[in-house]
């Protein structure tokens, strides 16, 4: 190694804490490779998830997602990168280049975000809301300004609308043979390394606490004493369902993450409504946006924090090339 690229221990440590991302039932559907100076990001087609995904958005929210996340976490360590997207036109599974700027410094807010990454978790159980949520809503937007994306709150009044479209996606999943193969694979602990295990997720009579969420199989989470669940929701939604721009929203689906855990507010992300085409249609409908991607629900944790979801081996994550 060079003193302008960080050293391998390095750059294990901060992927390993980028893979920290979210992504579609933890299916983790991103690949590094490593030259010695430059750092390229593919989708692993081993990871999507066709019966849940079927025009594969949410794997490229996902990739977006963890893009972020390792830009936010090599700041963090003094290791600032630049990124080029889609770099070979050819090859449309390489989504973006890293290459690094010689080592820096990490600022007050990088360190801060870098340490977010770790605070951040998926809260499946009722939420309070959140005291001065117009003001971190003009935050959030500003932070991802820079991007084609920025979160849309959705309006209290569409609330009911929405939990009846919820509803109808959870009762059309029980019936589409495809998603439960793959949510009993990915759902409960099946999938080593990965997935969403029982611990995480809340038993069915806990589940209907909130509404507006995604139907899993039965879990053994603590719920929290709170029977209401008061959070606010928040719609990411592009100009168009481009590879560039379902990047660019998974990019700001992180940032919101962050930018929430680093306040204190807890979040969890709803993509059940946007991956089936008749339920995006209602969702279009009601909320007039163009190309809905994920809902975020955001608000104050009621319920202890649950144990950590797996992640893949880095040995298995990142790999010479």
């Amino acid at each position: 190694m060079t003193d302008s690229v960080p050293d391998e221990p390095t750059l294990r440590g901060v992927l390993e804490r980028a893979g920290r991302a979210p992504s579609l039932h933890n299916s983790q559907p991103w690949q590094w490779r490593w030259n010695g100076a430059r750092l390229a990001l593919y989708t692993d087609p081993e990871r999507l998830l066709p019966g849940t995904d079927a025009f594969n958005r949410q794997g490229m929210l996902g990739c977006g997602a963890v893009l972020h996340h390792a830009m936010v976490a090599f700041a963090a360590a003094g290791w600032p990168v630049r990124a080029a997207l889609f770099p070979d036109p050819v090859h449309r599974a390489h989504l973006a280049s890293l290459t690094f700027a010689g080592p820096h410094p990490p600022a007050e807010g990088e360190l801060a975000l870098g340490a977010a990454i770790e605070a951040r978790y998926t809260d499946r159980a009722p939420m309070a809301a959140v005291p001065n949520w117009s003001d971190l809503v003009q935050v959030l937007a500003a932070v991802c300004e820079r991007h084609d994306v920025l979160p849309q709150p959705v309006a209290p009044e569409l609330r009911a609308e929405l939990e009846r479209i919820s509803w109808t996606a959870g009762a059309l999943r029980r019936r589409d043979p495809r998603y439960q193969d793959e949510a009993r694979w990915w759902l409960g602990g099946a999938a080593p390394g990965s997935g969403v295990p029982a611990a995480v997720l809340p038993n069915r009579d806990d589940a209907l606490r909130v509404p507006v969420r995604r139907e899993f199989p039965a879990g053994s989470a603590d719920p929290g004493p709170t029977e209401h669940d008061d959070a606010h929701l928040l719609l990411l939604a592009t100009a168009d369902d481009s590879p560039e721009s379902l990047l660019s929203c998974g990019a700001v689906l992180s940032a919101v993450l962050l930018e929430c855990a680093d306040h204190a507010v807890s979040t969890c992300v709803l993509t059940h409504l946007t991956e089936l085409p008749a339920i995006r249609s209602r969702v279009v409908e009601l909320t007039g946006a163009g190309h809905p991607q994920a809902f975020v629900r955001a608000g104050l944790a009621t319920a202890p924090r649950p144990p950590r979801t797996p992640r893949r081996p880095i040995g298995t994550v990142l790999t010479p090339g």
